[in-house]
């Protein structure tokens, strides 16, 4: 499968440049740019002057951050650079795409721009990589509940939002099995690890490749996305949706979450997950009746969330910043 006609090189000391080299190059009927950060959109902004359409895509609003998005961000970048750049990626772009409902609300209430053509696209999973056959539960050959972990960790910022130490601790101490799957393949912190040697409930599975990974976590019982958070990063929290609750959901696992907002809305909307104060009101509520539902839910839910059955809300809004309307008729609503 081809996924990209071609993929050029931009010179990264001349952005703008390079990206109207490539407007030249190919005309296109429309930019569609990533962040984060936001230069990428800037210098397109800058580059077409308004010539070709411009659609942001919003995977992460960097003003809500209070430490960097890169290892080495200092404080000019943080509360300096990346808001200005975030600002002008904003309200210079034709149309906006959001990874959540909390973001749109954020982006839209801080920002000056039309929000019309505003469209929420979660990262949706592609069924190429969804696993068809679901490997039989560890909890059903071992006993205990087994939950799962996937993706950034640090051991190290304990004010970071991926600082899981405590709350594994937490778990484990309720007798919860916690199954660990870093996201990179050569972790220089090794903090997961030792804490896997320490406490036989915890088992440090390290990396994957991701269609390995889908097919592997299906034997769990649940997909934790509850993050440590804090006066510094509640509210960057509070407005995402990871990769994650998506990933848990398409291999049948229903979505454990601390109240952060986006989250907690997303799997009670969808019916999906479950949500808690603390980890004892998890404890209690895994002795019920409804683990056995939400289970269920998350099963009848696999193939819902792909970017095949979603991906016409895409098109449609190409077809209406490009003006080739045929473009949103090559998939409908219907599919869903």
């Amino acid at each position: 499968m081809r996924f990209f006609d071609s993929l050029e090189k931009l010179d990264p000391e001349n952005l703008e440049g390079s990206i109207g080299g490539l407007v030249e190059k190919y005309r296109p009927h429309l930019i569609h740019s990533h962040n984060a950060p936001d230069f990428l959109t800037v210098a397109a902004i800058e580059a077409v002057g308004g010539s070709v359409p411009i659609i942001h895509d919003c995977h992460e609003a960097l003003s809500l951050r209070t430490t960097g998005y890169y290892v080495d961000d200092n404080e000019r970048k943080i509360l300096g650079v990346y808001p200005r750049e975030e600002k002008i990626a904003i309200e210079g772009s034709d149309a906006r795409i959001y990874v959540s409902e909390g973001m749109r609300e954020y982006i839209q209430h801080r920002y000056d721009m039309d929000p019309e053509g505003d469209l929420v696209f979660p990262s949706y999973v592609s069924e190429s990589v969804i696993p068809r056959d679901l490997r039989s539960k560890l909890s059903e050959r071992h006993g205990g509940v087994h939950i799962v972990y996937i993706g950034t960790l640090t051991g190290l910022k304990r004010d970071s939002q991926y600082y899981l130490v405590d709350i594994f601790k937490s778990l484990v101490e309720r007798g919860i099995h916690v199954h660990i799957y870093p996201s990179g393949i050569s972790r220089k912190d090794a903090t997961y690890r030792e804490l896997a040697e320490e406490n036989i409930p915890i088992h440090y599975h390290g990396y994957r490749e991701r269609r390995k990974l889908l097919e592997e976590i299906t034997q769990y019982d649940f997909g934790w996305a509850g993050f440590n958070s804090n006066e510094k990063n509640w509210r960057h929290v509070d407005v995402a949706l990871p990769n994650k609750v998506l990933e848990y959901v398409v291999c049948g696992l229903p979505v454990l979450a601390f109240p952060h907002k986006t989250i907690k809305e997303f799997v009670e909307v969808h019916g999906v997950g479950f949500t808690f104060g603390d980890v004892d009101e998890l404890a209690r509520w895994l002795e019920g009746e409804g683990p056995r539902e939400i289970k269920e839910r998350a099963l009848e839910s696999r193939f819902k969330f792909t970017i095949e059955k979603n991906v016409w809300k895409v098109l449609g809004l190409y077809g209406k910043m490009s003006g080739l309307t045929e473009i949103a008729q090559v998939v409908g609503p219907e599919v869903t």
